[in-house]
């Protein structure tokens, strides 16, 4: 007859287990904001096609400065259409992300889309994993438009929204006034 693990016994081996694989729980926060960007086009600007932009990000759990810089355009599958690709950096308070950035440019309606992978981070982002994406529109003087996806991390911080000062919520009928 052979001895019996106890519960405690396997539940010991299974946790060692699970930190000597590396495993991880990591956090997972929704991005759903907006990006607005100006070109910059100076000598700051490291682009080997010349296109840069800087601006901000805008979101209570993902705010910050962006900046662009364009690594390849390329003529699309029709004469409206260029494809980029660039890499993208959001610096927030709390650390930056870099994401690889790969879109398309529609110059007869000058609306854009973007698929992006973040690829790296600092501080809290170190880590960080995620996709997003972006669309809007390009202007004369940059690029608007919305940032949608999630940021997973070990270290992401959540952001409990509570709703305005003096706005109350109520999830039953309410009063009739006279």
């Amino acid at each position: 007859m052979r001895p019996a693990l106890s519960s405690t016994a396997i539940r010991a081996l299974f946790l060692v287990a699970l930190v000597a694989s590396g495993a991880r729980a990591d956090r997972c926060v929704p991005v759903r904001t907006t990006i607005v960007s100006t070109y910059s086009l100076g000598p700051d600007c490291a682009s080997p096609v010349g296109v840069c932009t800087v601006g901000s990000v805008v979101s209570p759990s993902f705010a910050g400065t962006s900046r662009f810089t364009a690594m390849t355009i390329s003529p699309g599958p029709s004469p409206d259409l260029l494809l980029y690709s660039g890499e993208l950096v959001i610096t927030t308070g709390a650390g930056t992300i870099t994401i690889r950035d790969h879109g398309f440019l529609n110059s007869a309606t000058a609306q854009f889309l973007e698929v992006q992978q973040i690829v790296a981070g600092t501080g809290v982002y170190a880590g960080t994993t995620g996709m997003l994406m972006s669309r809007g529109i390009s202007t004369s003087t940059g690029y608007q438009g919305t940032l949608n996806g999630a940021v997973c991390g070990p270290s992401i911080p959540v952001v409990r929204l509570l709703p305005p000062r003096g706005l109350h919520l109520s999830l039953g009928p309410q009063p009739k006034q006279n």
